[in-house]
């Protein structure tokens, strides 16, 4: 009995061993983004990231949210464990993880198209500007009200319950607190002067650039701030409204990238960079979305160039602040506003 049960151990352990080995299937590699919702993140599926999972064979998986949102998750997570490889947003709220060393130095090699930046595109040593945008008026056409030309328009009496701009902690809102200290006060920093005249107005104030193109969608308000892309976008879509860069200059609303220090795919990640700078994505956000390109290699249409910025004479106009010195007093101007503005 005992040499019988010996007998089928033996043939069933040998034909285990005759069973195919099967291969065991590579993980495959996720490199994790940021970036924004709604028509960007449409644009951004088509034009760069279904293309390049194809070309390297690897899976991006999108982060969507707000540039603070995301900054705060890096912050909390440390350098060496960042939630991301690559971080996209507004600059504002990238010079404090930039001086903690949150972030990896360009890499040139790895992202060949950063040298057909603008040298205005470039920050620091970490980071770069991916995209443009114009921080102006944008108005609606039908609402028998003059084109605004000037900043100090957004004060006339003509739009009295119906304009709009943003709380401090959007990258519209203190841009315009910015022109409207300069305006009404001594310099960009006169905060106690722009915040008096901001009150003054009285406008509908919102969190989101997507309230606001709600808002002159539904006629809710005739004249706001907002940058040029969203403006070109709704008037695409059927909206009759269009935007004027006001005669004292504009402040831009910058998409700045930058691949974090701690990340595993710091190859890839700089890969997909070079995708985001290459001539052809550049140019389907333009297009597509009226995203001024920072590579100045890219050729628009001519319908597309009269609204973007568009060759160097449009760069030189661009209102710059230094974010590293204004993320110094934010938070004390935060709390002014929040006391002056309730």
């Amino acid at each position: 009995m005992r040499s019988r049960l010996t007998v089928v151990l033996i043939a069933i352990l040998a034909g285990t061993l005759l069973l195919p080995v099967l291969p065991v299937q590579a993980q495959q590699t996720t490199l994790v983004v940021t970036g924004y919702g709604g028509r960007w993140s449409e644009v951004m599926k088509k034009a760069l990231v279904e293309p390049f999972e194809k070309k390297h064979g690897v899976k991006v998986e999108v982060a969507t949210g707000i540039t603070t949102e995301w900054v705060a998750k890096l912050l909390a997570a440390g350098p060496d464990n960042p939630p991301y490889d690559v971080v996209f947003g507004n600059e504002p709220a990238f010079p404090i993880p930039r001086e903690r060393g949150f972030f990896e130095k360009r890499n040139e090699t790895l992202a060949p198209n950063i040298k057909n930046l603008y040298p205005k595109a470039l920050i620091g040593d970490t980071s770069l500007a991916m995209f443009w945008g114009r921080i102006g008026l944008a108005y609606r056409t039908d609402s028998g009200i003059k084109k605004p030309t000037s900043w100090k328009d957004f004060w006339d009496e003509a739009y009295a319950g119906k304009r709009a701009t943003y709380v401090i902690g959007n990258t519209l809102g203190i841009n315009f607190l910015f022109i409207t200290s300069k305006l009404f006060g001594k310099d960009y920093f006169d905060i106690d002067a722009g915040l008096a005249a901001i009150k003054r107005a009285q406008p509908k104030l919102v969190d989101f650039t997507g309230t606001v193109e709600k808002q002159l969608e539904q006629k809710e308000v005739v004249i706001a701030v907002l940058h040029d892309a969203s403006t070109y976008d709704l008037q695409k879509r059927g909206i009759p409204v269009d935007w004027v860069a006001p005669s004292e200059g504009q402040p831009i609303l910058d998409q700045i990238v930058q691949v974090t220090r701690g990340s595993k795919h710091k190859e890839l990640a700089w890969k997909f960079i070079d995708a985001y700078l290459s001539p052809e994505v550049q140019l389907a956000f333009a297009t597509e979305l009226f995203w001024s390109p920072t590579n100045k290699t890219v050729k628009v249409p001519a319908d597309v160039a009269k609204k973007i910025i568009n060759g160097p004479a449009d760069v030189d106009r661009l209102v710059l602040f230094d974010w590293a010195q204004v993320a110094k007093q934010r938070s004390q101007w935060t709390e002014k506003w929040n006391k002056e503005m309730r």
